[in-house]
């Protein structure tokens, strides 16, 4: 697949997504392994393991955002930001695109869970605990323009989605 042909099927088939995505210019972003192909299509792992957060603290907030939302949004969705620096620094930079229907969960507080959960003394913590703490967290599945300028933390659950390689990351 080469990019423009990507790009066809971005306009075609994440009409949902680009819907929602309000003023020109904003994008969804997620620092992608260098060695990946310039476009590509991915499918999202539905079991997604945590690549800081302890085992036991992922499970409980994957099944309070379950219980709360209908999604495992920690194990079974895509982690993005509306910034670019943020997503850079997890990998090379690519614009991110759901195909079809796709859900998204943010918290206005929140720009990584795991850099907030260690800034809040929580991951030494029970699961409960953090459990409590994220129920003040004001997590929302609306306004995506909105969790796209905050530069916060966007849970992306899809089945599939585009990834465009920004040139310059």
């Amino acid at each position: 697949m080469d990019r423009h042909e990507v790009e066809d099927r971005v306009r075609r088939e994440c009409q949902p997504f680009l819907s929602l995505l309000g003023p020109p210019g904003l994008s969804l972003y997620r620092g992608i392994d260098p060695l990946s192909p310039e476009v590509f299509e991915g499918r999202v792992d539905r079991a997604r393991q945590p690549k800081n957060m302890p085992i036991s603290l992922h499970e409980a907030a994957d099944a309070w955002f379950s219980q709360q939302f209908g999604v495992r949004f920690r194990g079974a969705a895509l982690l993005c930001t509306g910034n670019a620096a943020t997503a850079s620094s997890h990998g090379r930079l690519y614009r991110i695109y759901p195909v079809g229907g796709f859900q998204f969960c943010w918290s206005p507080s929140v720009g990584d869970l795991h850099v907030w959960a260690t800034q809040n003394a929580l991951l030494d913590e029970t699961p409960a605990a953090l459990v409590e703490s994220l129920k003040d967290l004001d997590y929302r599945e609306d306004g995506l323009a909105e969790a796209i300028t905050s530069g916060c933390e966007i849970m992306l659950a899809c089945s599939r989605y585009y990834a465009l390689r920004v040139s310059n990351g």
